[in-house]
């Protein structure tokens, strides 16, 4: 199947066309807005050749393809028929969003496509600022000049850079984006910048244009492109198209400008100067405190797809500073979470297992930790602990000896020479020690995957999914109350198998928990349903017969899509009351959707049953 096909797949599981608002992509993953999250079947995306994971980040749905996702990006712009340079199209349908989640959606929208600049860049200037703090050259050379010049050009002018990226994301003009970036970083605002004589411009005798460098900020030019975004669609909706040509660039470029100059631009400014604050606080108090914080929380962020919320922190960094520490604290991460996989394929109990792990662990090595993550330690859930304890203790201790970098890299083996200075023996120390903690523990801790040997009933994975062969597994009773076998389930659909084998239980009180242990797929957004991935195991809960009616009313819920759920642990609150006023019975039904799959489910009990209680029995 060519990428063509593979992308007209994947619209058609995240709910077709009409059900996207906006996509885009960072350097791994193709990043979804969706109007109605449920429409996904993610399952059947997992499934497809190439994809390696998939995510939730709030309201952002992402699909980790790898490395090559560029190319299925621009398959998805075209079948999606997106113009990436158009205005943004507003959509009463679209959900609002909190400052925080759209500020990380924007940051990973746009720095994912920059960092292979970025990062080119950063490395050459790294391993210079490392050669001068080490003696073996001077800055005053014209050499070094020239090479200076490799570097610094990319982090110098990157307002100009995000405003491109930046366009693309808020989906306006790419080249009045640029304009707009042009505008801060003229010589003029630079050069009184780093005169210090005057604080601000008089535009027009009284309106007070406040001085500052732009040069290599981020967020000033992020807000100033989406201010561009709503007054380009704003201009280009009031002009008439006999004068858009050249009438609505010149209206918007004035007022994007001068909104930029006054507002969003020092507003930015301050802002970026306030997370390099928030940091460099925590740093103050106690480096090797900011270590634990930090290592502690990139494992996690990388899962959800937020790490790229840390690289305008650390690119002020460079620009106040001239070093940063956080970026060495996100290269321990990556060498946490290879050690952790690492040790998986020595537990892997066949040998495409064992591929699986060590591709990953290449791939992690090379910097992309996202296959190990979604692919491993994912799956073996004491291996991402371990991976995170790995991180901690080696970001504290490099966090408590200083380690820096000049220059903005990848996390990647090929980074190391970056490093070289007087922090590098700290740095190695530091590298050694998260290997080393994260391969350990998850070596001692990560049950060995038998799937040959074992008998079925301890042949299960850390998640409660079974192995593909001598498979048993007992489901629960989502439910305290008497079991109903199938054919006596109110409901034909139920009743006839049309949605595979399934039982019911009338239940005696309101608390619905989970079956087995597995991951939530879809809550219906009138909560009287869930479905879960139990490994190979399908199900769906559904509580009532015909309770969609009652529009979610008497229903909340405990859990979201996305979410890791242990067997008894609470689903849902539904009460029973007002299902009875309703009219409906109460009857909770868990149904395995994918019985075609297994060579025998049937109900295991008769009778009263407990939350947990052995209601079904599903064989390979």
């Amino acid at each position: 199947m060519n990428i063509k096909e593979k992308i007209a797949q994947i619209i058609q599981y995240v709910g077709g066309k009409d059900n996207v608002t906006n996509a885009w992509h960072c350097i791994t993953r193709l990043r979804f807005e969706l109007k109605d999250n449920h429409k996904i079947d993610e399952d059947a995306i997992k499934k497809m050749d190439g994809v390696l994971g998939t995510a939730f980040a709030k309201d952002q749905f992402q699909i980790v393809i790898g490395v090559g996702v560029d190319k299925y990006y621009e398959e998805l712009v075209s079948q999606l028929g997106l113009d990436a340079n158009g205005p943004v199209e507003a959509d009463g349908s679209e959900k609002r969003k909190d400052f925080a989640t759209w500020f990380m959606d924007v940051v990973s929208g746009i720095f994912g496509p920059l960092v292979p600049a970025i990062a080119g860049a950063g490395m050459i200037k790294g391993l210079m600022g490392g050669l001068v703090a080490l003696g073996v050259i001077t800055n005053t050379t014209d050499t070094y000049r020239v090479i200076d010049m490799l570097a610094s050009g990319v982090f110098s002018f990157l307002p100009f850079f995000i405003a491109a990226s930046a366009a693309k994301k808020f989906r306006t003009s790419q080249y009045l984006a640029i304009a707009i970036a042009s505008i801060i970083m003229y010589p003029t605002m630079v050069s009184a910048a780093q005169a210090g004589e005057i604080s601000a411009f008089m535009l027009f005798g009284f309106v007070p244009v406040p001085v500052f460098n732009y040069t290599g900020s981020v967020i000033p030019i992020i807000f100033g492109v989406w201010g561009l975004s709503y007054i380009h669609k704003w201009v280009d909706k009031v002009v008439p198209t006999a004068a858009k040509t050249v009438v609505v660039p010149t209206i918007t470029l004035f007022i994007a400008g001068l909104f930029t100059l006054l507002v969003v631009g020092p507003v930015g400014i301050y802002c970026g100067k306030g997370l390099a604050w928030v940091i460099g606080s925590l740093f103050a108090v106690s480096p090797t405190l900011a270590g634990i914080v930090m290592g502690a929380i990139r494992p996690v962020s990388i899962l959800v797809g937020m790490h790229h919320a840390m690289t305008p922190i650390a690119l002020e960094n460079f620009a106040t500073l001239g070093y940063d520490q956080l970026m060495p604290m996100m290269f321990i991460a990556n060498l946490s979470i290879v050690g952790a996989a690492a040790a998986c394929y020595f537990k892997a109990g066949s040998q495409q297992e064992k591929q699986i792990v060590g591709s990953s662990v290449i791939s992690g090595i090379l910097g992309i930790t996202e296959p190990a993550l979604f692919g491993v330690l994912t799956k073996y859930k004491k291996a991402f602990a371990a991976a995170t304890i790995g991180s901690t203790v080696g970001s504290a201790f490099i966090g408590t000896f200083g380690v820096r970098l000049f220059g903005y890299i990848t996390s990647s083996v090929f980074s190391i020479p970056a490093y070289i200075g007087p922090w590098f023996g700290y740095a190695a120390i530091g590298w050694i020690m998260a290997f080393g903690v994260s391969f350990g523990l998850s070596y001692v801790f990560v049950v060995k995957m038998d799937t040959e040997k074992k008998a079925p009933e301890d042949n299960r994975t850390e998640d409660g999914a079974a192995a593909e062969e001598g498979f048993l597994a007992e489901i629960g009773a989502p439910a305290k109350g008497v079991v109903v076998p199938m054919k006596e389930i109110k409901d034909d659909v139920f009743s006839g198998g049309v949605l595979g084998v399934c039982v019911g239980v009338d239940p005696k009180e309101g608390r619905i928990a989970a079956p087995y242990d597995g991951k939530i797929v879809q809550v219906a957004d009138t909560l009287h349903a869930i479905g879960i991935q139990a490994g190979p195991v399908e199900m769906v809960i559904h509580v009532g017969i015909d309770t969609v009616d009652m529009k979610g009313d008497g229903f909340e819920s405990k859990v979201k899509v996305g979410q890791m759920v242990r067997k008894g642990e609470e689903l849902l609150l539904v009460d029973l009351k007002k299902i009875a006023d309703a009219g409906h019975p109460a009857t909770v039904i868990v149904a395995v959707t994918n019985t075609h799959e297994f060579s025998e489910v049937r109900q295991a009990v008769t009778g009263v049953v407990e939350i947990g209680d052995t209601l079904l029995e599903v064989r390979r």
